[in-house]
Protein backbone atom coordinates (compact mmCIF):
# COMPACT_ATOMS: atom_id res chain seq x y z
CA UNK A 1 0.00 0.00 0.00
CA UNK A 2 1.52 3.62 -0.99
CA UNK A 3 1.41 6.31 1.75
CA UNK A 4 -1.91 7.77 0.07
CA UNK A 5 -3.50 4.55 0.17
CA UNK A 6 -2.83 4.03 3.76
CA UNK A 7 -4.02 7.58 5.22
CA UNK A 8 -7.27 7.12 2.69
CA UNK A 9 -7.76 4.14 4.58
CA UNK A 10 -7.19 5.44 8.17
CA UNK A 11 -9.73 8.31 6.90
CA UNK A 12 -12.27 5.74 6.15
CA UNK A 13 -11.86 3.81 10.02
CA UNK A 14 -12.02 7.25 11.33
CA UNK A 15 -15.23 7.64 9.56
CA UNK A 16 -16.50 4.32 10.53
CA UNK A 17 -15.64 5.17 14.07
CA UNK A 18 -18.00 8.22 14.06
CA UNK A 19 -20.98 6.79 12.34
CA UNK A 20 -20.33 4.05 15.04
CA UNK A 21 -20.44 6.32 18.10
CA UNK A 22 -22.84 8.66 16.22
CA UNK A 23 -25.13 5.20 16.01
CA UNK A 24 -24.90 5.45 20.09
CA UNK A 25 -26.11 8.53 20.08
CA UNK A 26 -22.67 10.41 20.78
CA UNK A 27 -23.26 13.88 20.04
CA UNK A 28 -19.27 15.21 19.93
CA UNK A 29 -19.07 12.54 17.00
CA UNK A 30 -22.31 13.83 15.33
CA UNK A 31 -20.65 17.14 15.70
CA UNK A 32 -17.50 16.06 14.23
CA UNK A 33 -18.71 14.21 11.21
CA UNK A 34 -20.84 17.59 10.30
CA UNK A 35 -17.66 19.75 10.49
CA UNK A 36 -16.08 17.28 8.20
CA UNK A 37 -18.64 16.46 5.79
CA UNK A 38 -21.37 19.39 5.89
CA UNK A 39 -20.29 21.51 3.19
CA UNK A 40 -19.51 18.15 0.97
CA UNK A 41 -23.50 17.15 1.59
CA UNK A 42 -25.07 20.32 1.16
CA UNK A 43 -23.20 20.41 -2.58
CA UNK A 44 -24.03 17.18 -3.40
CA UNK A 45 -28.08 18.22 -2.85
CA UNK A 46 -27.20 21.22 -4.61
CA UNK A 47 -26.51 20.14 -7.41
CA UNK A 48 -29.21 18.53 -7.85
CA UNK A 49 -31.66 20.71 -6.60
CA UNK A 50 -30.33 23.89 -7.36
CA UNK A 51 -32.31 26.06 -4.97
CA UNK A 52 -31.26 27.18 -1.60
CA UNK A 53 -34.21 26.90 0.24
CA UNK A 54 -35.64 23.40 -0.98
CA UNK A 55 -31.56 22.47 -0.34
CA UNK A 56 -31.70 23.56 3.66
CA UNK A 57 -34.63 21.74 3.82
CA UNK A 58 -33.22 18.24 2.50
CA UNK A 59 -29.88 19.06 4.45
CA UNK A 60 -31.48 19.11 7.35
CA UNK A 61 -33.62 16.01 6.75
CA UNK A 62 -30.43 13.85 5.47
CA UNK A 63 -28.73 15.55 9.04
CA UNK A 64 -31.55 14.28 11.11
CA UNK A 65 -31.27 11.08 9.03
CA UNK A 66 -27.86 10.18 9.93
CA UNK A 67 -28.87 10.94 13.52
CA UNK A 68 -31.52 8.73 13.46
CA UNK A 69 -30.18 5.89 11.00
CA UNK A 70 -26.67 5.85 11.61
CA UNK A 71 -27.10 2.12 13.22
CA UNK A 72 -28.12 0.97 9.89
CA UNK A 73 -24.93 2.03 8.36
CA UNK A 74 -22.91 -1.14 7.19
CA UNK A 75 -18.85 -0.80 6.45
CA UNK A 76 -18.57 -3.72 4.33
CA UNK A 77 -21.70 -1.84 1.87
CA UNK A 78 -19.40 0.76 1.73
CA UNK A 79 -17.87 4.32 3.00
CA UNK A 80 -19.24 5.91 5.10
CA UNK A 81 -18.90 9.40 2.68
CA UNK A 82 -20.25 7.63 -0.13
CA UNK A 83 -23.70 6.25 2.60
CA UNK A 84 -24.28 9.54 3.40
CA UNK A 85 -23.82 11.45 0.19
CA UNK A 86 -25.82 8.64 -1.80
CA UNK A 87 -28.44 9.08 1.32
CA UNK A 88 -28.57 12.86 0.03
CA UNK A 89 -28.97 12.42 -3.24
CA UNK A 90 -31.99 10.12 -2.88
CA UNK A 91 -33.58 13.05 -0.40
CA UNK A 92 -32.70 15.47 -3.07
CA UNK A 93 -34.10 13.38 -6.02
CA UNK A 94 -37.44 12.54 -3.93
CA UNK A 95 -38.04 16.05 -2.97
CA UNK A 96 -38.09 16.62 -6.66
CA UNK A 97 -40.64 13.66 -7.45
CA UNK A 98 -42.92 14.98 -4.60
CA UNK A 99 -42.77 18.70 -5.92
CA UNK A 100 -43.23 17.82 -9.40
CA UNK A 101 -46.07 15.21 -7.96
CA UNK A 102 -48.22 17.99 -6.44
CA UNK A 103 -47.50 20.42 -8.99
CA UNK A 104 -49.03 17.76 -11.48
CA UNK A 105 -52.43 17.03 -9.53
CA UNK A 106 -52.78 20.65 -9.63
CA UNK A 107 -52.43 21.16 -12.82
CA UNK A 108 -54.53 18.30 -13.72
CA UNK A 109 -57.17 19.93 -11.54
CA UNK A 110 -56.84 23.01 -12.81
CA UNK A 111 -56.93 21.85 -16.51
CA UNK A 112 -60.69 19.63 -15.55
CA UNK A 113 -62.04 23.50 -14.27
CA UNK A 114 -61.00 25.66 -17.38
CA UNK A 115 -64.23 25.25 -18.12
CA UNK A 116 -66.27 26.44 -14.93
CA UNK A 117 -64.23 29.82 -15.04
CA UNK A 118 -65.05 32.19 -17.83
CA UNK A 119 -62.35 34.24 -18.71
CA UNK A 120 -64.35 37.57 -17.73
CA UNK A 121 -65.10 36.23 -14.49
CA UNK A 122 -64.45 39.24 -11.87
CA UNK A 123 -62.38 38.24 -9.02
CA UNK A 124 -64.97 38.20 -6.39
CA UNK A 125 -66.61 35.54 -8.24
CA UNK A 126 -63.85 33.69 -9.37
CA UNK A 127 -62.90 33.25 -5.42
CA UNK A 128 -66.19 31.86 -5.19
CA UNK A 129 -65.58 29.24 -8.05
CA UNK A 130 -62.31 28.55 -6.47
CA UNK A 131 -63.64 27.63 -3.17
CA UNK A 132 -66.63 25.48 -4.43
CA UNK A 133 -63.51 23.51 -6.36
CA UNK A 134 -61.51 23.25 -2.96
CA UNK A 135 -64.65 21.66 -1.96
CA UNK A 136 -65.40 19.58 -4.46
CA UNK A 137 -62.13 18.30 -3.98
CA UNK A 138 -62.19 17.86 -0.29
CA UNK A 139 -65.26 16.23 -0.57
CA UNK A 140 -64.35 13.60 -3.09
CA UNK A 141 -61.10 12.70 -0.71
CA UNK A 142 -63.42 12.32 1.92
CA UNK A 143 -65.14 9.42 -0.21
CA UNK A 144 -62.31 7.58 -0.79
CA UNK A 145 -61.50 4.48 1.10
CA UNK A 146 -59.54 5.13 4.29
CA UNK A 147 -56.66 2.97 2.85
CA UNK A 148 -56.61 5.65 -0.02
CA UNK A 149 -57.38 8.53 1.83
CA UNK A 150 -55.09 8.04 4.29
CA UNK A 151 -52.14 7.80 1.22
CA UNK A 152 -53.23 10.25 -0.94
CA UNK A 153 -53.31 13.10 2.16
CA UNK A 154 -49.54 12.53 2.90
CA UNK A 155 -48.64 12.39 -0.19
CA UNK A 156 -50.34 14.92 -1.25
CA UNK A 157 -51.29 17.38 1.10
CA UNK A 158 -48.73 16.62 3.63
CA UNK A 159 -45.92 16.35 0.55
CA UNK A 160 -44.17 13.85 1.54
CA UNK A 161 -42.94 11.04 -1.25
CA UNK A 162 -43.97 7.50 -1.75
CA UNK A 163 -41.40 5.68 -0.20
CA UNK A 164 -41.61 8.27 2.83
CA UNK A 165 -45.47 7.83 3.28
CA UNK A 166 -44.30 3.93 3.12
CA UNK A 167 -42.24 4.34 5.59
CA UNK A 168 -44.65 6.23 7.65
CA UNK A 169 -47.35 3.64 7.17
CA UNK A 170 -45.40 0.92 7.71
CA UNK A 171 -46.48 -0.68 3.99
CA UNK A 172 -44.40 -1.94 1.24
CA UNK A 173 -43.29 0.72 -1.39
CA UNK A 174 -45.69 -0.97 -4.12
CA UNK A 175 -48.77 -0.85 -1.95
CA UNK A 176 -48.60 2.64 -1.37
CA UNK A 177 -48.25 3.16 -4.86
CA UNK A 178 -51.31 0.95 -5.74
CA UNK A 179 -52.76 2.85 -3.49
CA UNK A 180 -52.19 6.20 -3.91
CA UNK A 181 -52.96 5.42 -8.00
CA UNK A 182 -55.69 3.89 -7.21
CA UNK A 183 -56.97 6.92 -5.14
CA UNK A 184 -55.97 9.49 -7.41
CA UNK A 185 -58.12 7.44 -10.59
CA UNK A 186 -60.86 8.04 -7.78
CA UNK A 187 -60.69 11.18 -7.19
CA UNK A 188 -60.74 11.98 -11.03
CA UNK A 189 -63.88 10.07 -11.36
CA UNK A 190 -65.42 11.98 -8.20
CA UNK A 191 -64.45 15.46 -9.26
CA UNK A 192 -65.71 14.26 -12.96
CA UNK A 193 -68.99 14.02 -11.91
CA UNK A 194 -69.31 16.36 -9.50
CA UNK A 195 -68.29 18.87 -12.15
CA UNK A 196 -70.62 17.45 -15.12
Amino acid sequence: MTETEILAEAQVQEDIGLIQRISERDSRAYQAFYEKYSGLIYASISNVLNDHHDTEDVMQEVLVQLWNKAHLYEPRKGKPLTWLTTMARNRAIDRIRSKQRRSKLNDDFEIENKGVQPEFDESGHELLVSKERDSILLRAVSKLNPDQKEAIELAYFSGLTQAEVAERLREPLGTVKARIRRGVNRLETLVKAKLV
